[in-house]
């Protein structure tokens, strides 16, 4: 199983927009074959966190195929200033 956080922050007056384009990835991504969770969460203005638990790597690479995520990377360096992956590893 791959678990991790993504955080994502908006470049400025980029929020909404942002928002706008993660949702139909979000929404997309929870329907996948092999996606177990994927979440999208905001922690203050303008910063965004995914959580996503895939059953394997291959459900992973086959989602980071697909066309909305490939559509979101497009629109994603007008919006992003800058992401950070934070791998998951359960302890307890």
């Amino acid at each position: 199983m791959i678990e991790f956080s993504v955080v994502i922050f908006a470049k400025p007056h980029q929020e909404e927009a942002l928002l706008d384009a993660l949702t139909p990835l979000v929404k997309a991504s929870r329907i996948e074959q092999g996606a177990i969770m994927y979440d999208l969460h905001s922690c203050e203005d303008g910063v965004f966190v995914i959580t996503e638990k895939w059953e394997s790597q291959a459900a992973l690479d086959a989602h980071e195929a697909t066309p909305h995520f490939k559509g979101f990377q497009d629109k994603a360096g007008a919006l992003v200033e800058k992401v950070v992956r934070l791998p998951l590893v359960k302890i307890g």
